[in-house]
């Protein structure tokens, strides 16, 4: 899966690689740099004392544990992205970090960061960036969560991510991401069963139909308007 934060980092539909910092790479002598191959742990619950860790190659997932042991994506990050915590909180002993891919990272602590700071003071306002975007991105999140249903809260998604990943092909679009159900259902918070039927009946409706690998929408103009129609689950329940 790759998620083009160039094309509209304002519409934003998932949590992927926000705001990248290639400069980042320039310093990354002064940490410690590791590689990790696909699966394996790169932030244990509870994890070091290390504050960023910054993305050379491959795929990171962060991930939380919730108290009944459940867990959840939070978000991914790919090459040139950072992950980690600036400083420690309360609740850091619920989350980790997986590698998807086999990959390349850097570590910083905090007298990395220091030193690097010093040389660099614009670096200072790039992490703020990356850290503003996770925060931006969330606020609204919680906003589609207030005010949208389940059901539109797919929608929107879909059409989020023909915004920022549509290509054209022919008469349809192609957002090519192999997102999964599963993976639906934690970034909207709608019941995986609620996903299944949306895509089914938008499948029956000849509005969009899902892949392995990829998302076909072939109305896009009926896809906007489902994300305004208020009384949408009539039809598909």
């Amino acid at each position: 899966m790759q998620y083009d934060y160039g094309r509209c980092e304002g519409a934003r539909a998932i949590p992927d690689t926000f705001y990248p910092i290639e400069k980042l790479r320039e310093f990354t002598h002064i940490g410690v740099v590791k590689t990790y191959a696909k699966d394996s742990n790169v932030i244990l619950p509870g994890g070091k004392d290390y504050m960023l860790v910054y993305v050379l190659s491959g795929r990171i997932s962060l991930n939380l544990m919730t108290e009944d042991g459940r867990e959840r994506v939070i978000y991914f990050s790919g090459e040139n992205g950072i992950l980690g915590r600036l400083y420690k909180m309360e609740n850091d002993n619920d989350a980790y970090a997986v590698a998807i891919e086999d990959s390349k990272v850097c570590l910083f602590f905090e007298e990395h960061l220091r030193i690097i700071f010093r040389q660099d003071e614009d670096m200072i306002f790039e992490v703020l960036r990356n850290c503003l975007s996770k925060v931006s991105y969330y606020m609204r999140q919680t906003i589609e969560r207030d005010f949208y249903n389940p059901t539109i809260r797919i929608l929107r998604l879909l059409h989020g991510l023909y915004l920022t990943n549509g290509i054209s092909v022919g008469d349809s679009y192609e957002i090519r991401m192999d997102l999964s159900l599963q993976f639906i259902s934690e970034i909207t918070g709608a019941h995986y069963v609620t996903v299944s039927k949306v895509l089914k009946y938008l499948k029956e409706q000849k509005i969009i139909e899902k892949k392995k690998d990829k998302i076909i929408i072939h109305d896009l103009e009926r896809l906007k308007e489902l994300t305004h129609e208020k009384h949408i689950y009539k039809y598909i329940y």
